[in-house]
């Protein structure tokens, strides 16, 4: 049986280990929340001395999804890499709150986690999700000596539609231009399983375009400017990209496969990675897993010179 829209959500926003093709019904749900609760136990326990400061304002307009967390390393003699990462939840759903296992465990690791939400559809429609994405790694730039960042060494991530914003950060120069940065500014951008690069591809799934009508509407020339995929030019520089997809989800995997192949076409420095037997959820959650294929590449990429 498919998973329902609003499971797949669930899935997405909360990093749960459910598998994209069945659905786990109202005990599944719970199997896969209990678990996460057992995740956060072990990353707590890995943390000692991670210093956290959270609903940080990035904006001072009074909206109340323009805030951020921030999981600091303990005090460190120089600068550690900064990684902002953008939850998923189909531009719908979602929190902030619910990235604490990988913000601890990216802290674990010497690295400066940075967290927003962000403005939701349907209420909100593109281009408020990148708006606030870009605002709040702005932000970062601006804020990440003062927890002990280098803002030379900024890395931009997300997992589902996260990952999809991340992307469009990473191609698009026009958001970051309004806060007076280049998209080369970025030490290098992490989409962790997004469903589309390409919103007016007719490979994309069925529950996926239903997703994208609410968030982006049905205007072509919407969908195709907000498209990481249609950025790409040999005429800017980009940061480097890596760039994973579960094989569980076909069509996503080879959109991904094309996107960093335009890449690297456009000479950015891009790498894909295909990941077997993982679900949706479970891309989400091998973020903090250092044995994951997901954990330790984003580590790799991060610490090039690390052993």
């Amino acid at each position: 049986m498919k998973l329902t829209r609003v499971t797949i959500l669930l899935v997405a926003a909360l990093g749960l280990t459910a598998a994209a093709q069945e659905s786990p019904g109202r005990g599944g749900l719970l199997k896969m929340w209990m678990k996460k609760k057992q995740d956060e136990k072990k990353v707590a326990a890995l943390a000692t001395n991670v210093a956290t400061k959270l609903d940080v304002p990035y904006l001072t307009d009074g909206e109340s999804a323009h805030k951020l967390d921030v999981y600091a390393p303990p005090k460190k003699d120089k600068l550690v890499p900064v990684l902002v990462h953008i939850h998923g939840g189909g531009w719908e759903i979602g929190d902030k709150k619910l990235m604490k296992s990988t913000g601890l465990f990216y802290a674990s690791q010497n690295v400066l986690f940075i967290t927003p939400n962000y403005r939701l559809s349907p209420k909100f429609k593109h281009p408020a999700h990148a708006e606030d994405c870009a605002a709040a790694l702005a932000w970062a730039f601006s804020h990440a000596a003062e927890f002990g960042g280098d803002k030379t060494k900024i890395f931009l991530s997300g997992h589902s539609a996260g990952a999809h914003l991340a992307a469009l950060l990473g191609t698009d120069p026009a958001y970051l231009q309004k806060h007076g940065l280049k998209i080369s500014d970025l030490a290098g951008v992490i989409p962790v399983d997004t469903a589309s690069f390409d919103l007016t591809s007719a490979d994309n799934e069925k529950l996926v375009k239903g997703m994208v009508k609410t968030a982006f509407g049905e205007d072509p020339q919407v969908l195709k400017v907000a498209s990481p995929l249609h950025h790409v030019t040999n005429k800017q520089r980009y940061p480097a990209f890596l760039i994973f997809n579960t094989t569980n989800r076909a069509a996503a995997a080879e959109e991904g496969k094309k996107f960093a192949e335009a890449l690297k076409t456009a000479g950015c420095h891009a790498r894909f990675v295909a990941v077997a037997n993982h679900s949706h959820g479970e891309m989400a959650s091998g973020m903090y897993e250092p044995a994951d294929p997901v954990g330790s590449g984003i580590l790799k990429f991060i610490f090039p010179d690390r052993p």
